[in-house]
């Protein structure tokens, strides 16, 4: 059977999209989470999530173009994004490839459903950016490992059900070949969170204590320190997804700032709000540009390249050039709830801006894909 043109996914998702309640996402985190949760397997038992998904993997076995397409009609349709994207976006790709059966089987129907959400446990206090150097240990025992360590910025913790998480399974060897990939039960006794407090307000990065937690070993992917191979495939799937995902969002947000800032009096007649939509303008269309690239290698599967880290970069210098314009528009009302200055919505901007600025550390800082793309595609030496 031939698969759906573009063209006629996009009038199906249109015409669902429009049919169907869109939820009014709460302020609350907790309020956010559970009504995001049902939002995912809404969409999931309608047949969009997992779009571009194997069907053996549970999901519609469609191009990664088809869900780019659905991507962009949710966003302008103003609908949120599932809750369970570290999963649909990070673990769960690497999961489908690397994943034994029943890995495969037992897991990916219930990640994809949102009926078991996904953290990432991989960075820890002293392995941010150097993700190689992380310390949480897993000695093999019988037919478990027991795991022992730290985990921070660990997104949604302490609500998750599963963590997909690094670990140190040999000191003998140079860090990276050392490294292990488990796939832990978060209701494991030994597992502690602790959200922190961002300067959003928001509470759902968190860290996360190990005490001897005891993982069966057939939640290891793929082999005992082979875990570094599969944790660059995780990453580049996050940069890839996360970058075709968040421009669409960026780009949606600024047309939403200019349609305030019109019905006030017109950003035309406002030489400093025309400069500031210009400025975002200019960085949108150059991500725009390399999002093209973006999907070009995820329609031909050429998997992780250093090319994610030009993406994120970009990403993260477009996300930040919007909300500060807009933010700046904002003026020392921006501290001002329910103040709308120039037309626009204070508390929504300032939170936005503030957000974007994590944008520099998240899913790997900006120091370190720099010294990437030197390395790995313009050939410096390594200093």
């Amino acid at each position: 059977m031939p698969m759906e043109s573009l063209d006629a996914f996009r009038a199906r998702a249109r015409t669902w999209l429009a049919a169907t309640d869109i939820p009014a996402v709460p302020l609350d985190l907790d309020g956010r989470f559970a009504t995001l949760r049902q939002w995912q397997r809404t969409l999931f038992e309608a047949g969009w999530v997992g779009i571009a998904w194997s069907k053996e993997a549970g999901g519609q076995e469609l191009s990664h173009l088809h869900h780019l397409v659905f991507v962009e009609e949710l966003v302008r349709a103003g609908a949120p994004q599932p809750i369970g994207m570290i999963g649909l976006e990070v673990v769960g790709p690497s999961i489908d490839r690397y994943g034994s059966d029943w890995q495969r089987r037992e897991l990916l129907p219930r990640l994809l459903s949102g009926d078991d959400i996904w953290c990432q446990g991989f960075s820890e206090p002293n392995a941010g950016s150097d993700l190689a150097s992380l310390r949480t240990r897993a000695v093999a025992d019988g037919d478990e490992f027991v795991v022992s360590g730290q985990k921070i910025w660990t997104s949604w913790a302490h609500l998750s059900q599963r963590c997909a998480l690094l670990v140190r399974t040999d000191t003998s060897v140079r860090k990276q070949a050392g490294i292990s990939y488990l796939l832990v039960d978060m209701t494991s006794p030994g597992i502690t969170t602790r959200p922190i407090t961002q300067m959003t307000g928001d509470r759902e990065f968190c860290e996360v204590f190990f005490d001897d937690v005891r993982v069966p070993r057939r939640n290891l992917l793929g082999e005992v320190n082979g875990g570094w191979a599969i944790a660059t495939h995780t990453l580049g799937s996050e940069r890839a997804g996360a970058t075709l995902r968040r421009r669409v969002e960026c780009e949606v947000a600024l047309d939403e700032a200019v349609e305030q800032l019109r019905a006030k009096a017109g950003p035309s007649s406002d030489s400093r709000a025309a400069a500031a939509v210009g400025h975002a303008h200019i960085a949108m269309r150059v991500l725009d540009a390399q999002t093209r690239q973006t999907t070009a290698r995820l329609v031909a599967g050429t998997g992780p390249t250093p090319m994610d880290s030009v993406d994120k970069l970009l990403l993260t210098d477009a996300e930040q050039t919007v909300f500060a314009e807009i933010a700046g528009l904002l003026g020392p009302l921006r501290a001002v709830p329910g103040a709308r200055p120039r037309g626009l919505a204070a508390q929504r901007w300032t939170h936005e801006h503030l957000y974007s600025r994590a944008a520099s550390i998240y899913g790997g800082s900006s120091q370190i894909q720099r010294t990437i793309i030197a390395e790995r595609l313009l050939g410096l030496p390594r200093v």
